[in-house]
């Protein structure tokens, strides 16, 4: 093992549980919120460009969650376990060991990248044939392949950037690849080039921008301090990565199965046409984890620290606090969603998607339960409990793809949805009940469920007064204004409902400033 010299740094800086959350969770939100309207302006281009149908809409989406499928065969668990690991490591110095899990965690998923590159590339007139059922989805598939080896890079830097809980660095090449995108999209649209082929070309190019940014930031900040020590062939140490790494694999494939499955049997069941709609309507389920999403990334990393430090007292007090307030939060934007679907999407994408809107209407109810699975999965990586994750992720498959192919046949396009929801109902239900075995805490339900209350009321006078504010027909712009004008007067009055609770929120940070 190697001494760090004193020209290197510190990239696990000790800081109370407060200034964890507060300053680095800073950087996740202001990065986050300039990021998020990135992947609605890139949909808003495709689906409102006239060269481009509500088919090739479902082709191109499908084709992206086919690559996010495979993607988990290329990581091989090995990204979370290098996050699990890394922060162990840095504060036992053993040095040797975080160069030798950074090397064979990029050599391992580079090589199964190029694997699965070469046979989605040679493979891609087949799919096409006798998957997508459209021709134009052989270049776009042959794009994607490239795309599936740089992403794998790309990741690679982004799980050494936040595994030491540097969520500035983690957010910004996430930002500057977003942009890049973005940019590239505005020129096909303005310049008459808005077919699916160059929107999908697009996500490469910008992917091409992150991964320099993302390099030049790791060589700079992290590559003389993580390689400071020797590659050295522990086995006991490896034995113990790779354990880790293959239950987080096969909870990730189990997972990326369930995340994926509905878009595919969409696409296989009812036609590129639903599989566009459906895709729309995820996009809209997932405004609200985007809105969450970047504290969620920053739980992983802080409970594997405080598991290694032992305090469960700051671990039972995070739980805790974000159930609460994670809660709420869901809550009302799901309200807005079932209240104002259909408005939303005709506004976001264009008339013809307005279905995907209606169907929102039944299926963003659910939205509560996928961002406290995540939180709950998010939590068991962090304790060590990626076997029990793996055997939950299981039996919520199961059923999801029972009840899926059952629903579709039934109902269709709104049984996919059901079958989505239901899913997500069951992961959280299965990974709540594990983690109160292993963990004590204690959600606020009387703020819950106070909320509860309000947010219904709220629902139901928007739902019954909207016909008098908007017109389909009118002028875009002003329906957008209109939808901004109700959002923000909604959450005011939850804000003011809430406001004793605010004031008590000061109370509750000073308990957490408390606990280092």
């Amino acid at each position: 093992m190697t001494e760090k010299s004193s020209e290197h740094k510190d990239l696990l800086q000790d800081e109370t549980l407060s200034q964890k959350l507060i300053k680095k969770g800073f950087w996740l939100y202001l990065f986050g919120y300039l990021i998020a309207p990135g992947g609605y302006l890139i949909r808003l281009l495709i689906s409102n460009s006239p060269e481009v149908s509500v088919a090739d809409v479902g082709i191109l989406y499908s084709i992206i969650s086919l690559i996010s499928f495979l993607n988990v065969y290329n990581d091989l668990g090995l990204t979370e376990s290098l996050q699990y690991f890394l922060p162990k490591f840095w504060i036992k110095k053993e040095y040797n060991h975080i160069k030798t899990t950074i090397y064979l965690s990029f050599l391992v998923q580079f090589g199964t990248a190029i694997l699965i590159a070469f046979g989605l590339w040679f493979g891609s007139d087949w799919l096409a044939i006798n998957y997508f059922h459209n021709p134009i989805s052989v270049d776009i598939l042959k794009y994607f392949c490239l795309y599936f080896l740089g992403i794998n890079l790309f990741q690679t830097f982004q799980s050494i950037f936040i595994a030491f809980q540097k969520t500035f660095d983690y957010q910004l090449v996430e930002f500057i690849r977003m942009r890049s995108v973005v940019g590239f999209s505005f020129f096909c649209f303005l310049t008459n080039r808005g077919t699916i082929e160059w929107y999908s070309l697009n996500r490469l190019l910008g992917l091409g921008v992150g991964i320099l940014i993302a390099g030049f930031i790791y060589y700079k900040n992290y590559h003389y301090s993580l390689m400071q020590g020797k590659f050295e062939w522990n086995k006991p140490m490896l034995k113990e990565y790779r354990k880790y790494a293959l239950w987080s694999f096969i909870g990730l494939n189990i997972s990326g199965i369930f995340g994926q499955i509905i878009q595919q049997l969409v696409l296989y069941f009812l036609g590129d046409e639903s599989a566009g709609y459906f895709a729309n309507f995820q996009s809209l389920f997932n405004i609200g984890f985007v809105l969450i999403g970047p504290i969620m990334s920053l739980i992983f990393p802080i409970v594997a620290e405080v598991m290694e430090k032992k305090d469960e007292k700051k671990l039972n007090l995070l739980i805790s606090f974000f159930y609460s307030y994670f809660s709420v939060f869901t809550l009302s934007f799901s309200a807005l969603l079932i209240a104002l679907g259909p408005e939303i999407a005709t506004v976001l994408f264009g008339e013809k998607f307005r279905l995907s809107g209606e169907i929102s209407i039944w299926g963003t109810g659910f939205l509560i339960f996928n961002i406290l699975s995540n939180f709950n999965f998010a939590i068991l990586g962090g304790i060590g409990a990626v076997r029990q994750r793996v055997y939950i992720l299981v039996g919520t498959l199961a059923l999801t793809i029972l009840i899926s192919n059952l629903s579709i046949y039934l109902f269709g396009l709104l049984g996919a949805v059901v079958g989505f929801g239901v899913g997500y109902f069951f992961a959280w239900g299965l990974s709540l009940i594990y983690l109160k075995k292993k963990i004590y805490f204690q959600p606020d339900w009387k703020f819950i469920g106070s909320n509860v209350l309000i947010i219904s009321i709220l629902t139901l006078c928007i739902q019954n007064s909207k016909h008098l504010v908007f017109v389909i027909e009118n002028n875009r712009r002003n329906n957008l204004l209109y939808l901004i004008t109700i959002g923000i007067g909604f959450l005011l009055l939850i804000f003011l409902w809430n406001i004793k609770k605010y004031s008590l929120l000061k109370q509750e940070i000073r308990n957490l400033k408390k606990i280092t």
